[in-house]
């Protein structure tokens, strides 16, 4: 990429999901992670909770870590949250990113509202790489990817404010 386009592209934001990056099969997840795929395809936010201890969880797992009940549950969120933490990459970390030449871009830890400490990976869009912030509000949205329609991902915006 050019010097002058880099330097454009530092400040643009992102719009879409990464094309090319490896996907969750669908058809061969673990019943612990099912919920959660299920959720977003419908367009919910549903994170998985253990129904004996009603501690949220994520990434989804076969046992509460908190009290070891192997029961869980799948209830909706309200998808609001903050950034927690982020990082504007660069360099390309997989193949597909550099060939279409999709950096920079930026991965954030964003701290859900229903529990502290519940915090879930994904990417901020629509606002320019340079103005996200830590403790930014921001909200859930879904979006499919191109390389499978039936992969539905959580991507997160700017909350509104009301």
């Amino acid at each position: 990429m050019a010097r002058k386009q880099q330097e454009e592209a530092e400040f643009e934001a992102m719009t879409r999901p990464l094309e090319g990056i490896p996907l969750p099969d669908l058809e061969n997840l673990p019943d612990y992670e099912r919920g959660f795929w299920e959720g977003t395809r419908s367009h919910e936010l549903r994170i998985q909770r253990c129904s004996d201890c009603k501690k949220y969880r994520h990434p989804p797992s076969p046992m509460c870590p908190h009290c070891h009940s192997m029961n869980y549950e799948w209830p909706g969120t309200n998808g609001q949250g903050q950034v927690y933490s982020l990082v504007v990459v660069h360099h390309p970390v997989h193949r597909a990113i550099g060939e279409k030449e999709q950096v920079p871009y930026n991965i954030c830890l964003i701290e859900l509202e229903e529990q502290e400490g519940l915090r879930i990976i994904s990417n901020v869009l629509d606002v320019p790489q340079d103005e996200i912030s830590i403790g930014m509000p921001v909200e859930v949205t879904f979006m499919p990817t191109v390389d499978d329609p039936n992969v539905v991902l959580p991507m997160f915006v700017r909350a509104r404010s009301d």
